[in-house]
């Protein structure tokens, strides 16, 4: 049951990662699998079998999630927006007891300020620079931008590979909106479904070419996996009240940042019926497999 329900949460974190406006590191919170999979990244070197091990079934669920889920998912919030995003809300905050557990009963070995007004300052602080960024970017889009070679571009794609990896990995930012709004999303969207279709086609010559040109962008996603992974596993592990107090800024910040974007429109007696339904449901989902981890 165990090895199921990672898969589970491993599909969840996946198809949050692709969805603009959702954070696949604050619902990795949420379910309280976060330090679990910092721990097995940053010890892949010193514990390959055991991290790999670990990592394993999350990883076939975020692959699962991306796959197999993206285009159910493309068409659930286009038909379903406020119901399919309240699903996510309800997900996200069923994390909430955990983290007030975590700041209430910090580890011995926290270095965190023990002084309420410095949590609290952590709180407000990330969830006033939150809820900022989230109404700005509300709406807000560039021009798509199109890959080519040439060292300058390579370089580009894996400073942004970095960027990308740094996203998925730092609970509260979204790196499908970001990409979304430098205009690379759909670019790299649509060289990584060329590549596979290269693929799966035989077409070696697209495959090779199209390999070339995301090979940057991968090394980077490799990179700032690590890199990333080290800075929050540093955090959690020495300052893990106050950087929980920053995380409840980040959840109690992400309606905004999920429904911002939504027309008032759609906000009709019957879409809130069905979404609270589904924000209820989707809570209660992820508090009884937290249970049967």
């Amino acid at each position: 049951m165990d090895y199921l329900s990672e898969i589970i949460k491993g599909v969840l974190i996946g198809t949050a990662n692709i969805l603009p406006g959702i954070s696949g590191g604050t619902l990795a919170i949420s379910m309280g699998v976060y330090e679990q999979i910092l721990h097995a990244l940053t010890h892949l070197h010193r514990e390959p079998k055991k991290s790999l091990t670990t990592l394993f079934p999350y990883i076939m669920g975020i692959i699962g999630g991306v796959v197999g889920l993206s285009f159910t998912m493309e068409y659930l919030f286009k038909v379903w927006p406020v119901q399919t995003n309240l699903t996510f809300l309800g997900l996200i905050f069923a994390g909430l007891p955990g983290i007030f557990k975590r700041i209430a009963k910090p580890s011995p070995n926290d270095r965190s300020p023990r002084s309420l007004s410095a949590l609290s300052a952590a709180f407000f602080l990330v969830l006033v620079i939150t809820t900022a960024l989230s109404l700005i970017k509300a709406g807000q889009g560039r021009p798509d931008v199109v890959l080519g070679g040439g060292a300058a571009a390579s370089v580009l794609l894996l400073l942004i590979g970095i960027m990308s990896a740094g996203t998925m990995i730092v609970p509260g930012i979204s790196g499908t909106m970001i990409l979304m709004m430098i205009g690379y999303y759909k670019p790299l969207l649509s060289a990584i479904n060329g590549t596979l279709i290269a693929l799966l086609t035989a077409d070696f010559p697209v495959f090779f070419h199209q390999s070339l040109v995301l090979l940057p962008f991968a090394l980077g996603l490799l990179a700032g996996f690590y890199i990333f992974a080290l800075l929050m596993e540093t955090l959690f592990a020495r300052y893990a009240r106050i950087t929980y107090c920053g995380t409840l800024g980040l959840i109690l910040a992400s309606p905004i940042g999920i429904l911002a974007d939504l027309p008032a429109s759609l906000f009709t007696f019957g879409s809130l019926a069905g979404g609270i339904f589904c924000f209820a449901a989707a809570l209660l989902f992820v508090l009884w497999i937290g249970q049967t981890s």
